[in-house]
């Protein structure tokens, strides 16, 4: 029996992540239209707390992601299109980021260590900076959400199993297995 168990965490993880950045990015918004020096200091806690949180499911799904390459789950399309069981570990590591959700995974990664240093260093121009930042991160995160718009889809969905993907008579025949 196959483990959707790793992969339905790595989604929520993903959902959350989008969720936080829009949070955030209204919460910086808010900072950037209010005159009140009291309320600015609120919401930009909070816009800083959401995209703290964001950053923590961001890696979260960096860690479900390599666990289903390194543990050879190959029920996943990633790991099944990116990864070889005699892969020596380096190399499983750079499989990580060889398809497009890998890679705008690392670039989620990177705007999140880059968005941490500006909200340490810059304080002055920290809210409007932080709402473009917070954006491309949930631009971002759309596109390994996978998500439909009026028939349009948009990114690629990141913890497809394998069935979903191969039009197999296998599979039709053990849906119900699996």
């Amino acid at each position: 029996m196959i483990n959707l168990f790793i992969g339905n965490l790595g989604h929520l993880f993903v959902i959350l992540a989008f969720i936080l950045s829009l949070a955030s990015a209204f919460s910086y918004f808010r900072v950037t239209r209010i005159n009140d020096l009291e309320k600015q200091k609120e919401w930009t806690i909070n816009g800083r707390s959401l995209f703290y949180l964001h950053s923590f499911f961001v890696v979260g799904v960096i860690v479900v992601m390599f666990l289903i390459i390194y543990q050879h789950r190959f029920e996943y399309h990633y790991a099944y299109s990116h990864a070889s069981k005699y892969l020596p570990v380096h190399y499983m590591i750079s499989c990580f980021w060889e398809g497009q959700e890998g890679s705008f995974l690392l670039w989620i990664f990177w705007t999140c260590v880059l968005g941490i240093v500006l909200i340490k260093t810059n304080k002055t121009w920290e809210a409007p900076m932080m709402v473009i930042f917070v954006i491309v991160q949930a631009f971002l995160a759309s596109m390994i959400l996978g998500i439909s718009i009026f028939e349009i889809k948009i990114g690629s969905f990141t913890f497809m199993i394998l069935r979903d993907v191969l039009s197999d008579p296998f599979f039709a025949l053990y849906n119900d297995f699996l």
